[in-house]
Order: C-alpha cells, then sequence, then structure tokens
C-alpha cells in the first residue's frame, strides 16, 4: 500500500541512485562516516536564514524607522552588513536558483518561479550545476531545509526530503490546523477574505478594493489584495511551525556539521498578520516614496493596478502590514539565535540573513512586486553575515556584492574548492577588508528579455527591439522618477550601458 508522506515518494531517477548504492554500502557507510569526521573536524555549520519580498530598508539597522528588528540587527552588530546588495531577478525561483549554483539565470535557465502544478518553467535539477547543497552533503554536512524552496520537489535532491512548507506532508500543515482552530468557528464570519481557510478581517476600503481587484477580468494576481488582521494567531501560524522545525534540527545535529536553512515567506504576500502585530505600526506614519505617475509599462502591472484602485488609505494599511510582518519573522529569527546560543553552537555558525528580492511597500503607489520595471525597492537586499573570529563585528561592506556571490563565499569559509566557471566570487575578500579587484555594479534581469545595469550613478534596463527602455540618475534621482532615456544628453551613457550588458550578458565578466 502507498505512503501518502511525500517523504516515501521515491522518484525513478532516485530509486536508481539508491540501488546503485546498495550493491556497495559497506564502501559508502565507510566514506561518508569518513567524510563526516572530516567536515566535524573543520569545526563549522552553516545556518541560512531567509525570508521572501524583504525591502533593504525593512531592518532597524538599515533605517526601519516603524519597527525594531532586534535580532536581524544582532547579526548585523555581530557581524557583516552589506549595503549594496542585490538580487539577480525580482523572481522567487531564479533568485533562489542563483544563490545556490552562483551563477545568472541566463546560464541556469530558470526565469520565472517553478510552480508545484508543473507549470512551463522545469525546477532545478541537482545534476546541472554545481550547488552548495550537493557539495556540501558530498562533504559530511548534514544539509537540512525547512519552509520554502520554490525549486520543484524538494526531494530531488539527494541531501533533503520532500518536506512540505510548514510539514512533511502535502496537507499536514491544514490538518494542524484545523484540530487548533477549526474552520467551523468562522462559518458565520462577514470577511470575504481567507487565509488558510480562516477570515481575514479587513478595514471598509480594503474589503470594497478587494472586492472590485477580484471581480476584474484576466487578473490571475487578483488574490494580491487580500489585506489585513489574520485570527490565526502567532503561535499557529505556519512560519512558527518552520521555526519550531529548525530548532529540533540544530538540536538532533548539534554534534554534527551541518547546513541548515530556515526559509520563511513572510513579508511575501498574502498580506495579513494577527495582532500583535498588525497593530504595531501607525498607519498615518508611512511614508510613500515615489512619483504617482509611472511608465506606461509598469501601469499595467498588477500591484500598480491594486495601489490606484485601493487608494492611498489601503496602501498606507498594506505597508504597516508588511513591516509587521517583518517583525514577526525577526522574533521567530531570534528564537533560531538563542538555540545556537544554548547549544553552544554561535562560534562555530556561519550565519546568512538575506532575502530572495524586495518589494515596493507603497512606493510609486504600488502594493506588492508586480510591476515591470526594476527599481531599488525591488533589487537592493538585505544581508548580513555572522562568523564569530572570523568576522568582525560592526564590519561593513559597500561594494556591489550580489546573490551569485553566496555560493562561493560559503565554500569559501569552510574551506572548500569553489567551483570553475560561476559567475560569483567569495566575498570574503570584502569582508576582511583585503583590497580585491572588484566588479562596480549590480546586474539584474526579469524574466527571459528584460536585462538591467546599475552603476553608484546610473541604472538602465532595456527589452530589446521594444520601447521598454529607462535610464534613471539614481544621484539626482534616488526614487527613479525621471526616465532619461529620451534626453539626448544622455546618449553616450547608454550606449556605454549597453555595452557593458553585452559584455554581461555575453559571458558573465564582471569587469
Amino acid at each position: 500500500m502507498a505512503s501518502s508522506s511525500m517523504t516515501n515518494r521515491i522518484t525513478r531517477r532516485r530509486f536508481l541512485r539508491t540501488t546503485a548504492a546498495a550493491v556497495t554500502s559497506g564502501a559508502v557507510s565507510s566514506t561518508a562516516s569518513s567524510l563526516a569526521k572530516e567536515a566535524r573536524d573543520r569545526g563549522l555549520n552553516v545556518l541560512i536564514l531567509m525570508t521572501d519580498e524583504q525591502h533593504h530598508r525593512s531592518l532597524s539597522c538599515t533605517g526601519n524607522p516603524y519597527i525594531q528588528t532586534p535580532n536581524m540587527d544582532r547579526i548585523a552588530r555581530e557581524g557583516a552588513t552589506f549595503t549594496k546588495a542585490t538580487c539577480v531577478t525580482p523572481f522567487c525561483s531564479p533568485s533562489r536558483a542563483s544563490m545556490l549554483t552562483g551563477v545568472y539565470p541566463f546560464r541556469h535557465k530558470i526565469f520565472k518561479n517553478v510552480t508545484r502544478r508543473g507549470g512551463a518553467q522545469p525546477p532545478l535539477q541537482q545534476e546541472a550545476f554545481a550547488n552548495t547543497e550537493t557539495i556540501l552533503h558530498g562533504q559530511g554536512y548534514a544539509c537540512r531545509h525547512r519552509g520554502k524552496w520554490h525549486l520543484g520537489d524538494k526531494g530531488d535532491f539527494d541531501c533533503y526530503d520532500s518536506f512540505a512548507y510548514a510539514s512533511e506532508q502535502a496537507r499536514g500543515y491544514g490538518r494542524f490546523l484545523e484540530e487548533h482552530l477549526p474552520a467551523t468557528q468562522f462559518a458565520n464570519h462577514p470577511s470575504p477574505g481567507r487565509y488558510q481557510g480562516r477570515p481575514v478581517e479587513m478595514i471598509p476600503e480594503t474589503e470594497k478594493a478587494y472586492r472590485e481587484f477580484r471581480s476584474q477580468p484576466n487578473n490571475p494576481l487578483s488574490y494580491i489584495a487580500t489585506i489585513g488582521r489574520s485570527v490565526i494567531p502567532p503561535e499557529l501560524l505556519p512560519e512558527t511551525r518552520i521555526t519550531n522545525q529548525v530548532l529540533g534540527l540544530i538540536d538532533e545535529h548539534a554534534d554534527a556539521p551541518f547546513m541548515i536553512t530556515a526559509s520563511w515567506s513572510p513579508p511575501h504576500d498574502l498580506w495579513v498578520i494577527p495582532d500583535p502585530y498588525y497593530s504595531m505600526v501607525d498607519r498615518d506614519a508611512i511614508e510613500l516614496p515615489g512619483s504617482l505617475d509611472m511608465p506606461e509599462w509598469d501601469l499595467r502591472g498588477p500591484s500598480k493596478r491594486l495601489g490606484d484602485l485601493a487608494g492611498e488609505k489601503v496602501v498606507r494599511e498594506f505597508a504597516a502590514i508588511y513591516h509587521g510582518m517583518v517583525k514577526y519573522i525577526d522574533d521567530q529569527l531570534g528564537r533560531v539565535l538563542r538555540r545556537l546560543d544554548e547549544r553552544g553552537l554561535t562560534e562555530r555558525t556561519l550565519v546568512l540573513f538575506t532575502s530572495d528580492h524586495g518589494d515596493m511597500v507603497g512606493a510609486h503607489g504600488c502594493i506588492g512586486k508586480s510591476i515591470t520595471s526594476i527599481y531599488d525597492d525591488l533589487l537592493r537586499i538585505p544581508l548580513l553575515m555572522r562568523l564569530p573570529g572570523r568576522i568582525r563585528p560592526g564590519t561593513v561592506v559597500d561594494r556591489p556584492v550580489s546573490q551569485i556571490d553566496f555560493m562561493p563565499t560559503i565554500l569559501d569559509y569552510l574551506g572548500h574548492d569553489i567551483p570553475n566557471g560561476i559567475h560569483g566570487r567569495s566575498m570574503r575578500g570584502l569582508i576582511e577588508g583585503r583590497d580585491v579587484a572588484w566588479r562596480d555594479h549590480a546586474f539584474c534581469q526579469r524574466g527571459e528579455h528584460i536585462h538591467m545595469l546599475r552603476t553608484d550613478r546610473y541604472k538602465f534596463f532595456h527589452r530589446p527591439n521594444s520601447r521598454l527602455a529607462a535610464l534613471y540618475d539614481l544621484k539626482n534621482d534616488p526614487n527613479e522618477n525621471h526616465n532619461l532615456c529620451a534626453d539626448p544628453s544622455h546618449t553616450a551613457t547608454i550606449r556605454e550601458m549597453q555595452k557593458r550588458l553585452a559584455t554581461v550578458m555575453a559571458d558573465g565578466v564582471l569587469s
């Protein structure tokens, strides 16, 4: 009888690998034991703490005036802050693939999000590119991942099980929630919005916008209008469950070298959170930067259409909830850091905190990230690293770094060889203050055909053979309000940026 557990689902490829391994089980066992001992002797663990869609200025240590994030701030205070970290794309799956492989999306070919329903974007195959997970797994590390993967079936990687988002089984969290908070309690609740099958309490303006936005035809992202207060208490939220799972993994592998990833979805949509987080931020204090007059290609985006439909009060409501969600995740992150302290693992664990991309958080009147342009709100990401005794407390790195640099940096600190032919480089030299040659720009792409280059002064992005092109002077126009592409005085700058983009796209060289 087939098991209902996702962890028992075995693909043909995994079956063949397992069968082949069984033939030489004695040798494999001996090799694995040897590798584990070698990794243990090195004495370093890796802990990846990751959110989804978090703005680079949403931490109190990077300038958030609305909430305090003492646990994220702790990593910065005890380690390094990267002030110019960027994503490779404002999509979840391609960014995550680049973190693992150290190459840009135009190399690994994941341009859109990988869906669970077998969509057009194929998942990342572990054999296609060298990646951090399988390298460390092969060196004896206990590699574990809980939370959002977004690259296909997590179990297709030898080091991972087919865990769902907050449970071992696909519907495990739903059963857990039904046991502790039955949906029948809310059968007569008047709110039209739902999160995890439970009501989302909306202010009247949000509910009006929700109904209107959801009724629009050809609107596949209509769900982003679900904005409000959740009736699910914090202790029952899926992210709390993920944290609990990560704490258990730290306990389980405290005496062995590990690479553990906690990947929480907030502050990604849906933008719902219970009290006390819902009520933490004063809506009237929210600042909404940027002009409401956006390029024509952005006016059609769901985030801009929803913002324009809903109006300023709802945009402020969304932004306040967004910051409350960041605060909630900071509390979860603090639980993980404290467990490292309790187990005596802090001094020998490399901690990396980041997000896959940013969010507009109300800038230019947008709710979310679903527009075409690559504003800094979407491009820039938080990035913090800590390794006591090796990363000096309070280090600030102000050079452009990217998600392609995560994999080589982790391997460098662990003493492993960095694969040849990747686009990324180890950031260790920058962290240690050495005079190293480094790129002076950031590269990003949206999908396969929209490409961007950002320097300290200018940002240029375009889609070849189309009208979509923009140049922004970031020194004089930090909110990116004025597209200079039609200004003849900037023709030379545009040509230079196009030339540099072509070089990156040709071979990934970052000169």
